[in-house]
């Protein structure tokens, strides 16, 4: 079903008053951006601070360090990240007082009606393919608005307010609000199980990719994706992309990929290691090829492409030890992280600190994460980032680490501080540390480089 009318009829609105619940969150931070941008009156509330909060500040909205109900004092309506459980204070409040509130993919759904809209949607390599898109529909000339899950260079902006007609948006799964949009065109990288905290199985999962596609003018699908490839199948307007069309043409070194389109003989380079970017640079190339930018000037785009922060992100030290953190936290993402690291060193060592994401997640993917780092000579792993979960036993790094082969099993730790100092223990010149996850772990690298 289509977005409440009423979040459509308040969007409709100038300058209404709106808060923003969690306003840290990259995701939310995007969103205020672009209401305030289009001229509501926007302030926000996140007790973790965040660069976001800093993004926000800079373009006018201010952010308050806590979380109270006096924050809804004179607020037309609300919308809240799904971080945020149903009995934080200004949630509450706002049942309270019966102010209209939403969650964040609602809104963003709503707003994309306003626009053309471009909406990457999949499992894994939405943030990047979509960065990819509006990355080429700028260089093109063409100005677009965006609303994407990570911050993008040059400046970390997560959203961008620009000329019509196309807006490029990061279409989350995670909380079910994908099924709300209806884009112009959809891209699916791919459909894998995941968040188990929203989704009951696999079924309902897949129904709600379906109901996206449903929804969509047009689809572009990765066809080297069963699930994203059936998807297409069954659209009246799709078309597909597959790495085979250009993997035998394409020749990877630690500068990341020189590569040739299909029927051209144009050689092109890609800036970023990993077939999982290969295949996401495709996909924007053909995106971009049903905005009628040719496929040649797309892949010239992507020449100049840097990947938003938290994806690949690499620091040297005077030592030789090189630091790779990255927000992969599914088994999926971190063997394509592995494998794109080990592009970039091919002949490093490679040690690791990972904390998982959600409890739930780990509990349902437990057995799969030790593969996915069975090319590393060791690692820590610390506690679950819970994301608002309960503890749950099953889904601990104690029960996570008991899955690993115990000639490889990490080492348990309490905290980042311990993390940090017995990786620089373990460290030797050109060895390479990864720092993986998509919580609080990105701290860790400014305790570990200054010991290296």
């Amino acid at each position: 079903m289509p977005p409440s009318p009423h979040l459509a009829d308040l969007l409709s609105r100038p300058a209404t008053r709106v808060h923003a619940i969690g306003a840290g969150g990259i995701g939310m931070a995007g969103v205020a951006a672009l209401l305030a941008a289009l001229g509501h009156r926007v302030d926000g509330c996140d007790a973790a601070p965040a660069r976001t909060a800093d993004f926000l500040r800079r373009r006018g909205v201010p952010v308050h360090p806590t979380h109270s109900p006096s924050h809804l004092d004179g607020v037309d309506w609300a919308f809240y990240s799904p971080a945020v459980p149903p009995d934080a204070p200004e949630r509450l409040a706002a049942v309270r007082l019966g102010i209209p509130h939403f969650p964040r993919g609602e809104v963003l759904a709503a707003l994309s009606t306003r626009f053309q809209t471009i909406a990457v949607a999949g499992t894994h390599g939405k943030t990047t393919t979509s960065a990819m898109i509006a990355h080429i529909l700028q260089t093109a000339g063409r100005s677009p608005s965006y609303a994407i899950g990570g911050e993008l260079p040059p400046d970390g902006a997560p959203a961008r307010l620009g000329a019509p007609p196309y807006l490029v948006v990061e279409a989350d799964e995670s909380d079910g609000t994908l099924a709300l949009y209806a884009p112009r065109l959809a891209v699916v990288t791919n459909v894998e199980f995941d968040h188990a905290d929203h989704f009951p199985d696999l079924a309902a999962f897949r129904r709600c990719f379906q109901t996206f596609a449903s929804r969509s003018a047009s689809l572009l699908a990765c066809a080297d994706d069963p699930e994203a490839a059936a998807l297409a199948a069954a659209h009246p307007d799709a078309s597909t992309w597959t790495l085979a069309a250009v993997l035998p043409d394409a020749t990877p070194s630690p500068s990341g990929w020189t590569w040739r389109l299909p029927g051209d003989p144009a050689t092109y380079h890609l800036p970023l290691p990993g077939q999982h970017n290969l295949s996401n640079a495709l996909g924007a190339v053909a995106a971009a090829a049903r905005l009628g930018i040719p496929p040649q000037t797309a892949a010239a785009a992507l020449q100049t492409f840097r990947l938003p922060k938290r994806r690949l992100d690499r620091t040297t030290t005077p030592s030789g030890v090189t630091v790779v953190a990255d927000y992969a936290h599914h088994p999926t993402e971190i063997r394509a992280l592995f494998a794109a690291v080990r592009q970039l060193h091919p002949t490093s060592r490679l040690l690791y600190a990972f904390q998982p994401h959600r409890y739930t997640r780990t509990r349902l993917l437990g057995p799969q994460f030790p593969p996915a780092f069975q090319d590393a000579a060791a690692g820590v792993l610390l506690p679950v980032y819970p994301a608002s979960e309960p503890y749950d036993p099953a889904g601990s790094s104690e029960t996570l680490a008991a899955h690993f082969p115990p000639d490889a099993r990490p080492e348990l730790l309490p905290d980042l501080p311990s993390a940090a100092a017995r990786l620089a223990a373990l460290a030797r010149p050109t060895d390479v540390i990864l720092v993986v996850g998509a919580g609080s772990i990105e701290h860790l690298v400014p305790l570990l480089l200054p010991l290296l």
